[in-house]
């Protein structure tokens, strides 16, 4: 999938307060994953097939997370943020 079938499918879950999103791309060129910051302590994962996952930062724990390390968070598989592509 491109870029633009990533932006269309996130804007349709319509959740608010998603942070700019960071991609990570196939030798091809398409999307491998997608990653954004939901709210202040929750962070969300697209997979290439657009299956969601999810990592909840603990609220009493100071985590230095970035984009640069977002992906190598413990995401846990969240079928409610699963994206549908047209």
């Amino acid at each position: 999938m491109s870029t633009k079938d990533f932006e269309k499918a996130i804007a349709a879950l319509g959740v608010n307060g998603l942070d700019p999103f960071d991609y990570s791309y196939q030798l091809n060129g398409d999307v491998a994953a997608v990653y954004a910051k939901m709210g202040e302590l929750a962070w969300l994962k697209w997979d290439a097939n657009g299956r969601g996952f999810r990592f909840d930062q603990p609220g009493n724990e100071e985590c230095c997370i970035s984009g640069s390390n977002v992906m190598y968070l413990d995401y846990r598989r969240d079928a409610d943020f699963d994206l549908t592509f047209e």
